[in-house]
């Protein structure tokens, strides 16, 4: 008897911890219309190997939208100029250390664009049904480096 007990309290955590994956909640959370609240760039340009002058500028009306699906991402939005892209990507998961432990990062690897997704207030469990995420992006050149931050919210 007490075995039985035993082995039907051990199948029931089981089945209880089966759940979505990280990556499943994280792609479900990404796939849906996006709008833009800001986009903030840093340049630097860089001359034989050091830095030479640093620039930063907030876009507060930014306009814009993104919109994903499970396999296509399709954006365009405002600031000095228009930046419009339609492109396959996969989002990847990977873990990170963060003092003692890791953490997930989650990466937006697109066929022409790479962002770093940042979901909600990047808690252990913000990529669940997220209304806020934040892209990050850097660009280098031989001598120019740009990085830029987007904040989109949920249409």
């Amino acid at each position: 008897m007490y075995i039985k007990i035993s082995i039907l309290f051990l199948l029931t955590i089981i089945l209880a911890s089966c759940g979505k994956s990280t990556q499943e909640c994280a792609e479900e959370s990404l796939v849906g219309e996006w709008n833009v609240v800001q986009v903030f760039e840093a340049h630097t340009i860089v001359m034989d190997g050091s830095q030479t002058s640093q620039s930063q500028t907030a876009f507060d009306d930014a306009e814009g939208h993104f919109s994903f699906t499970a396999s296509m991402m399709d954006y365009e939005f405002t600031t000095t100029s228009t930046k419009t892209l339609d492109q396959a990507y996969t989002l990847v998961v990977t873990k990170e250390n963060s003092g003692f432990t890791k953490v997930n990062v989650f990466t937006i690897n697109g066929d022409v664009e790479d962002f770093r997704v940042r979901f909600g207030d990047q808690t252990s469990d913000a990529h669940e049904n997220a209304t806020e995420i934040s892209l990050e992006q850097s660009i280098s050149s031989d001598t120019l480096i740009i990085q830029r931050f987007i904040e989109l919210i949920r249409e």
